[in-house]
């Protein structure tokens, strides 16, 4: 194996473990009510907090069929995670926003992830910490353009 190979497994390797470190302090603090909650239902969820969408919209963010989404939608909506409502301006289109127990998701990751960041980033440098958010940007930056056409 190469050197960057190497390097590649190790971030991984650390990575992965803290992931599921985090993830299980993440569960534990966000309770059990929103336990039963999929890593699909999650990102719906994540997507919603910035805005409301259409079903055709969540189906592109998925790369699934209307019609999955829509039965996403649906299940989440019986436990009031989400709601729907007809668009007025086109009444054709159905309006997916946050319901009561999404307000409340949304609101419990929003607590965790801030007392996650003061228990675990705050034993960081400052310095640590510019590294670490230039790098991310970085590969972020790189994730991007291979994405675009």
């Amino acid at each position: 194996m190469d050197e960057l190979t190497v390097l590649y497994y190790a971030i991984k390797e650390k990575s992965d473990a803290v992931t599921t470190l985090l993830l299980k302090e993440i569960r534990e603090m966000v309770g059990k009510e929103h336990q039963e909650l999929t890593q699909k239902q999650v990102m719906l969820l994540d997507l919603l907090k910035h805005r409301s969408l259409t079903v055709n919209e969540i189906a592109e963010a998925f790369s699934i069929t209307a019609s999955a989404a829509s039965q996403l939608i649906k299940k989440m909506e019986k436990k009031k995670y989400v709601r729907r409502d007809i668009n007025e301006e086109n009444r054709r289109e159905i309006i997916v926003s946050l319901g009561e127990a999404g307000k409340d998701y949304i609101q419990k990751i929003d607590e965790v992830e801030f007392h996650l960041v003061r228990k675990y980033y705050s034993q960081l440098d400052r310095e640590d910490l510019i590294k670490l958010k230039e790098i991310t940007e970085k590969l972020y930056e790189v994730i991007v353009k291979a994405h675009q056409p």
